[in-house]
């Protein structure tokens, strides 16, 4: 099998591997960024998996753009399966935090589900509360 691909160049590399430090030692806001850059690809092989990973890290302590980057990729079931009550649990969780694009992802979300699945959502949403690591 071939494969092409793109070499990093190194000054991206080194701040790419003091972001995954950070992520990894568990700075939130780092685990959104690398989420979000392995989920478009920006500079290092497109990766929704990982993006998801870092995304939900990150989220489970109350990043709100990671929050709203869950509900997308549940939504579209990239880098796991389609959930829509998961995709809108965490909408409504962003958007109570004041992400405003969350707002109208929740809305939008609001729209398609059933009655049942957005009750199922609103209380998964108000149960939920951070978890530092």
């Amino acid at each position: 099998m071939l494969t092409w691909l793109v070499a990093t160049p190194p000054a991206v590399a080194q701040e790419l591997d003091e972001l995954r430090e950070m992520a990894t030692a568990g700075d939130p806001g780092a685990q959104a960024v690398l989420g979000s850059i392995l989920y478009r690809g920006d500079g290092v092989a497109r990766d929704p998996a990982a993006a998801f990973a870092w995304l939900e890290r990150a989220a489970q302590q109350g990043e709100p753009s990671a929050q709203r980057g869950l509900a997308v990729l549940y939504y579209n079931g990239e880098g796991t399966a389609q959930h829509l009550v998961e995709a809108l649990k965490w909408a409504l969780i962003a958007s109570a935090r004041g992400d405003a694009e969350a707002v109208r992802h929740r809305d939008f979300l609001r729209d398609r589900l059933a009655p049942f699945q957005v009750r199922e959502a609103e209380r998964l949403a108000a149960a939920w509360s951070p978890r530092l690591e």
